[in-house]
């Protein structure tokens, strides 16, 4: 379609979320994030909130499972999709919805703690734990770096990490 407005909002789901299947069986979740913006009262010298503006989501597919399945009232998300005004309402046709990590902890399967998984923890492992599912290889992580960032005394400026190392040459 022509004339859609690409957009990102980010705000609080409101109410409860819909989850429905089409007639071919694809899943379709609809729910209102409410996005209250910020103001400068110059009167006052602070910011306040403005008025809320609602906003009905709307997302299909997977995405839709996926939604219905880890948002509720009151979650903070960011949300990317179409913008359109339908009927004197801002509906928004998801692409993309994600939790507000500036609000809220998320775990996907690979990080969430055993105690919330079911499990009991165990001590420092000395074997993989067996994958659950078809999984591609994933590289290794990262060493931990040598010295702990947070009990090394604060820089006095970023020069010293940006400079050019001089070579040998």
């Amino acid at each position: 379609m022509s004339g859609e407005t690409a957009a990102v909002i980010r705000g609080r789901v409101y109410g409860t979320m819909q989850l429905r299947h089409t007639e071919r069986g694809t899943p379709a979740a609809r729910f209102t994030v409410v996005q209250v913006p910020r103001e400068y009262d110059r009167t006052r010298g602070q910011w306040c909130d403005g008025q809320p503006v609602p906003i009905i989501c709307t997302v299909t597919g997977p995405l839709a499972r996926h939604v219905a399945e880890c948002l509720t009232d009151a979650v903070h998300v960011i949300a990317t999709g179409n913008l359109a005004l339908r009927e004197n309402l801002l509906h928004l046709d998801s692409a993309q919805v994600g939790v507000d990590l500036a609000h809220h902890v998320a775990y996907i399967d690979d990080t969430l703690p055993a105690v919330l998984a079911g499990r009991t923890p165990s001590p420092r492992a000395t074997a993989p734990e067996p994958a659950r599912s078809p999984v591609p290889h994933r590289p290794a992580a990262a060493a931990a770096p040598a010295t702990d960032w947070w009990q090394s005394p604060p820089r006095t400026s970023w020069d010293s990490s940006t400079r050019p190392v001089p070579t040998g040459r």
